[in-house]
């Protein structure tokens, strides 16, 4: 063993007492490398919200809420009739989960209560809205042969094939579809004026992109902003004396909601006029993005959105997200806090052109994972209870969503939620791929 003091001579009983000492060192030295070892490769987490500070940094939960009124956090009293809701995000093959509620001194009893979990990205866990169809400015046709307009929402068939082609719709720009796509979008008045041109018909006059809204044009802030949203053959090419027939807005139109861009050193979630720049490498992976859907803008372009705060694990997917998830075979967009199913994958296209965030879910409640509340014998305020999350080990997403209706009344002090994860040989190998995969995002410079 290497030895600095080997020159150095002690008698009989100071050589046992400094032998004695090394050795207290190696194992308190081998100890610590265990506890280090313990702590990075098998995680355990602790996040905390506390009602008397919720305004506090130290939480790191969500801030709950109740469902009747998920836009403003839950204030005590919580009813007994309503369903109190919150989201804990951490990152890690956990195993199980501990959850705990403390309640005020004055708060009636909330043994037996019970509580269900999910885990999923936030925004998937969103409850279900109504099926969207295709996006307003598509073009489309059937295999009879009727070809169509998606204007405001609505299908506006073009009488014949004279009127289409006499406001110069090229017949090979409409994309192909079943009979049953068509069941997502409603009717509307059929196309008969060969002079005048419909909501929502596109536009290409020498570099620039336009769309035509209640008799203005509006201009696409540039080609692959427009790009981002539609194919190229969708816009009917105009010279530049077509645009004294329309007033020209001064609003500037951007990317599909949901896009991904990049400038200078920054990657960027474009969203409803905002921009949301991703604070790191990781949280970007994590969050289900695809290095290759980044596109990369100038300043000009990033110019036209207002910049948010930055972009956590602990925000939510925002508007104009796709997901796909893999067990529904089912594509959903966000919108307004909801989850809106996306009736086929021709659809979803009409939407975006990057790829969907993969996802999955327990859709049914009933299928969440849950527990019971028990009381603790040591604190009568504190309630507990634990479950494995074996089933949900390999879903999609870092947000497990907790909800309960507590049995009576409830004053809620805090709550805690505690993941673990077990000591064994698989959870080993994730562990290691999972810093293999962090020491790449965060030192290798992604692909462009």
């Amino acid at each position: 063993m290497f030895d600095l003091t080997s020159e150095i001579k002690l008698d009989q009983k100071m050589q046992k007492k400094y032998n004695i000492a090394r050795g207290f060192l190696y194992a308190a030295f081998f100890i610590v490398a265990l506890f280090i070892a313990d702590r990075v490769l098998f995680p355990s987490v602790s996040l905390i919200f506390s009602f008397d500070n919720a305004n506090s940094l130290k939480n790191t939960i969500n801030p709950p809420y109740v469902a009747s009124a998920p836009e403003n956090p839950a204030k005590n009293p919580i009813s007994a009739k309503d369903k109190f809701v919150f989201y804990s995000t951490a990152f890690g093959n956990f195993s199980d989960v501990l959850l705990t509620f403390t309640t005020k001194d004055n708060s009636a009893d909330i043994k037996d209560s019970s509580v269900y979990l999910r885990k999923s990205y936030q925004a998937f866990l969103y409850p279900l809205g109504e099926p969207v169809g295709f996006k307003d400015g598509t073009l489309l046709t059937t295999e009879n042969g009727k070809y169509y307009l998606v204007s405001d929402g609505v299908l506006r068939k073009f009488e014949s094939i004279e009127i289409l082609l006499s406001l110069g719709y090229p017949r090979e720009s409409f994309l192909k579809i079943q009979q049953a796509d068509l069941q997502y979008n409603k009717p509307g008045a059929d196309i008969i004026d060969k002079n005048g041109y419909p909501d929502d018909t596109l536009f290409a006059v020498e570099d620039t992109y336009y769309k035509l809204k209640e008799g203005q044009l509006f201009p696409f802030i540039s080609a692959q902003a427009f790009l981002s949203q539609f194919d190229a053959n969708q816009a009917i090419i105009k010279d530049k004396d077509f645009l004294s027939h329309y007033a020209l807005s001064e609003k500037l139109l951007g990317f599909a909601d949901g896009t991904l861009v990049s400038y200078d050193i920054s990657v960027y979630i474009l969203s409803e006029d905002k921009s949301y720049p991703i604070n790191s490498a990781n949280t970007f992976v994590r969050m289900g993005f695809e290095w290759k859907d980044v596109i990369p803008i100038d300043s000009e372009e990033l110019s036209l959105y207002e910049k948010q705060k930055i972009f956590t694990l602990n925000q939510v997917h925002p508007d104009g997200t796709i997901f796909f998830d893999e067990t529904a075979q089912k594509y959903f967009i966000i919108k307004d806090n909801q989850k809106l199913p996306i009736g086929t994958q021709t659809i979803a296209q009409s939407y975006s052109k990057k790829n969907p965030i993969k996802a999955n879910l327990q859709e049914n409640e009933n299928d969440a994972i849950h527990c019971q509340l028990k009381k603790s014998r040591i604190n009568s305020h504190k309630y507990f209870c634990e479950m494995p999350l074996d089933s949900v080990a390999n879903f999609f997403g870092n947000d497990y969503e907790v909800n309960t209706r507590f049995a009576n009344e409830a004053e809620i002090k805090n709550i805690n939620t505690t993941l673990s994860t077990p000591v064994n040989w698989k959870n080993l190998m994730l562990s290691l791929s999972t810093i293999k995969n962090n020491i790449q995002n965060n030192y290798i410079t992604p692909p462009q």
